[in-house]
């Protein structure tokens, strides 16, 4: 497994932990909000990984799963491999929840499956280059929800940086801010040259990642 999986994971893992307490002690703690970008298909761990997030889907909010190109696959997208694990989950479900509640339908996980661009990095940013995984994190940032919105980046960044490009380009300052500040990105490495665009351009935004190689992007 990748450490940045591991990383979140562990994130996970410590709020379940703090929810379970918290609810001995009679409190309540709301779930992350979380969309994955993911290059699934371009090699085995990121489908191992997206079979592993299904065992955590009753202890987070999964609002995407949003299928992306990567340096190392860059011209065509899988959302097929993500329903393909979705499909499996559902078969389990009904067994889960005989362990824990809230585990949520696969049709619902389904309808949250969504694809950016088929092509590479920068090249799928900027006018005319809305994709509905790109339009999706729009929505969903948009929605009235206190909680912050957490993009874990398991490929290439250019879905979320084309939702930025458009925040900047259609919003107010005022709703730019608003909607940036409830961001919460995290990504082991650089995977294209989209995540250093973001970081120099959002110098705002909550950006947590190990800096690859594409790092003099402009």
């Amino acid at each position: 497994m990748k450490i940045w999986v591991k990383a979140v994971l562990i994130l996970f893992a410590l709020n379940t932990i703090l929810c379970k307490t918290m609810r001995s002690a009679g409190q309540t703690i709301a779930k992350h909000r979380l969309i994955v970008i993911t290059d699934i298909g371009n090699e085995p761990d990121d489908f191992q990984s997206m079979v592993r997030l299904m065992l955590y889907t009753n202890q987070i909010d999964i609002e995407g799963l949003i299928a992306s190109t990567s340096v190392h696959q860059k011209s065509h997208v899988s959302p097929g491999l993500i329903q393909k694990v979705i499909l499996s989950y559902g078969k389990v479900q009904p067994n889960l929840l005989k362990h824990e509640p809230g585990f949520p339908t696969a049709q619902k996980l389904s309808g949250m499956v969504k694809q950016g661009l088929p092509v590479y990095g920068m090249k799928g940013v900027g006018k005319e280059k809305d994709s509905e995984g790109s339009d999706w994190i729009i929505k969903r940032l948009e929605k009235a929800d206190s909680r912050p919105l957490w993009i874990s980046v398991w490929g290439g960044a250019s879905t979320l940086a084309q939702a930025l490009w458009k925040i900047r380009e259609t919003k107010s300052e005022a709703e730019i801010k608003r909607l940036i500040g409830k961001l919460r990105v995290y990504t082991i490495s650089d995977q294209d040259d989209s995540g250093p665009w973001i970081r120099k351009n959002f110098a705002d935004l909550f950006y947590i990642v190990s800096p690859g190689k594409y790092e003099d992007a402009t």
